[in-house]
This record gives C-alpha cells, structure tokens and sequence, in this order.
C-alpha cells in the first residue's frame, strides 16, 4: 500500500494538469469568427469544475502536509482511505471535485473571507515591494 498512494497522487496530477489544458484553450470559432454560446457557456462549467478540482486538490495537499503523520498513526486503515478517496477523485473528476468543495470546504472558508483578503493583498504588496527591492543593482 505505500506505493499506491503515491501513484495515484502522481497519476492525478498530471490528469488534472492535461484537463485544464483542455479546458483553457478556447472554443474554436464558427463561421461568423466567434464561438457558439453553447460552447462558451460549457467552457465556463468546465472551467468551474476545474477550479473545484484544484481547490479540493491543495486542500488535500495541504492536510497530507501537515496532519498526515498523526492521523496515520492515529486512524486504522488510513492509507486505505486515503486510496479510496484519491479513486473517487479520479473516477468522478468535478462531478465529485465539486460536491467537496460547495459542501465541505466552502462553508468551512468563506466566514474568514473577509479577513483572509486584505491579509494576503498586503501580502501580495510587500512581496511585490521586495520584488522590486531585489531588482535594484548594488
């Protein structure tokens, strides 16, 4: 089982990285030069559960970093689990990225929202400043 896990994290990374290929390049245009509005409207779905498989990814990411260890130590059968739910994420792309993310991680984020923003706009602006700080020939 330890290498299991691995693989299919690997295998869905990479599929996850060929499906926003797929998804960001832009519908071909018709005769009259621009795309179908059903194309259009499509890419935008496509584009919405790409966004909630790579939402649901770095969260899982981020658990696997940081709490892996304890609950692995702590859950019978963890790996196992884990197996599962990197297949169910596999098998079922967004149709299940997205249940994930509007049900579980969604309510769990959006009531620090408002202090989160302005945190990482400041952020953003110091490491921009340090940017150009570095830039600046001694």
């Amino acid at each position: 089982m330890p290498l299991v896990v691995p693989a299919l994290r690997l295998f869905l990374v990479f599929l996850n990285i060929y499906e926003t290929f797929k998804t960001l390049k832009f519908p071909p245009p018709r005769r009259g030069g621009q795309p179908s509005a059903r194309a259009l409207s499509q890419r935008k779905r496509d584009l919405k559960g790409c966004l909630a498989i790579w939402v649901v990814w770095c969260c899982y990411a981020a658990y696997e970093r940081t709490c892996d260890r304890v609950f692995g130590f702590l859950v019978p059968f963890h790996s196992e689990m884990k197996s599962v739910l990197l297949l169910f994420l596999l098998v079922t792309r967004a149709k299940g990225a997205e249940p994930l993310y509007l049900h579980v991680i969604r309510p769990f984020i959006k009531p620090y929202a408002i202090i989160v923003d302005p945190i990482l706009e400041i952020v953003r602006d110091v490491g921009d400043f340090l940017f150009a700080l570095s830039q600046v020939p001694v």
